[in-house]
């Protein structure tokens, strides 16, 4: 801890509405610690009107948080501890408070993975690919508990043995919907994290979503920003990735859809690096430890599996489609398509639609 600063004084000064973050490093920096700071001409000219009274109930607010921290189950660091993330340390503005809930794996390379909260068919099967990989390198997976690509991202994550961390746009007490806190659950129950800068009690508010993005960007080594429209918050946190000087990839999409507009924007501005595959990631970063050797074939050597998934695409199409589109019969596309998917070649999806994976 720095000098004689311990988190309870630390968490004190937050409470205190005319600092900024930027102030609050500097008087923890100047004054040896909170008692020398409270004496001084600094805080008595800043704050004359305040009374002992008023610094009192701050200091039970204060003890409060740890209450409810530990009924939380919920370690509550400063940006001095030594298990504060040492990427998000090194950032413009670090948060100087994190709720920690879960457990945060300092061992592992931290990767995000963003998106829309209304995906394709194509941005889920590209999240859930990525993510594979991205595990199976040891690679942790950061994103932001949204719907869409963030929820797929941790439970991909999940499905794969993986460790993921969900970073809150609210206290970790006040997840919302339902939906959002039972997923926060699983990412617990898989060894993951949940992190927050914001009190106990502290609900999601329009500004919190982009301060929130700073610490998705600024705790991971790289941004994979899947699929995105034009005014996407994945964006801001790509935007804040470049600031910070990390890496930003984005994975290419249909011109004609609005999902990709974002992240083919991106790529065509040179924000972005081009990731056809986790491994252009991986390889960019010199991450790559285990490569996926399951074989994809485009040409197969049952005659009519071959043409079943040569007009399979990345796109969905229905059943019916496959029958106009090759000259076999119902029967024949059913058991073939079967055995596509039973080779991990294809997916089927619901509404008898099938999918390249």
């Amino acid at each position: 801890m720095k000098n004689n600063w311990n988190i309870k004084d630390i968490l004190l000064l937050t409470y205190f509405k005319n600092f900024k973050l930027s102030q609050i490093f500097k008087i923890i920096d100047e004054f040896e610690n909170i008692n020398s700071f409270f004496e001084s001409d600094f805080f008595n000219n800043l704050f004359s009107n305040i009374t002992k009274q008023q610094i009192k109930d701050y200091e039970e607010q204060v003890n409060n948080q740890f209450e409810l921290a530990e009924k939380n189950n919920t370690k509550v660091i400063s940006y001095f501890d030594d298990n504060y993330p040492e990427l998000l340390k090194n950032t413009s503005s670090p948060p100087i408070i994190l709720y920690i809930r879960g457990n945060y794996h300092k061992n592992l390379t931290n990767i995000s993975v963003v998106g829309t909260r209304k995906p394709t068919y194509y941005g889920k099967i590209s999240t859930e690919n990525f993510v594979e990989s991205f595990v199976k390198n040891n690679i942790a997976i950061v994103s932001g508990l949204a719907y869409g690509i963030d929820t797929i991202s941790h439970l991909s994550a999940i499905k794969y043995n993986g460790i993921t961390y969900a970073i809150l746009p609210s206290s970790i007490d006040t997840i919302s919907p339902a939906n959002s806190k039972k997923n926060a659950e699983k990412i617990i129950d898989n060894g993951g994290a949940l992190i927050s800068e914001y009190k106990f009690g502290t609900q999601a508010n329009l500004a919190s979503f982009p301060q929130r993005n700073r610490i998705i960007a600024g705790i991971s080594i790289a941004t994979v920003v899947v699929e995105c429209g034009l005014k996407s918050g994945a964006l801001i946190t790509a935007k804040i990735s470049n600031s910070e000087s990390r890496e930003v990839f984005a994975v290419p999409g249909n011109i004609n859809s609005e999902k990709s507009k974002g992240t083919n924007k991106l790529i065509k501005d040179n924000l972005a690096i081009i990731a056809t595959s986790p491994e252009d990631v991986l390889n960019e970063l010199g991450l790559l430890i285990y490569q996926n050797n399951d074989q994809k074939f485009d040409i197969l050597d049952d005659i009519d599996e071959n043409k079943i998934y040569q007009v399979l695409n990345s796109e969905p199409i229905h059943i019916d489609s496959i029958l106009e589109l090759t000259d076999l019969d119902l029967a024949t596309i059913s058991s073939k398509l079967l055995f596509l998917e039973m080779k991990g070649l294809i997916k089927q999806l619901p509404g008898k639609l099938y999918i390249k994976v």
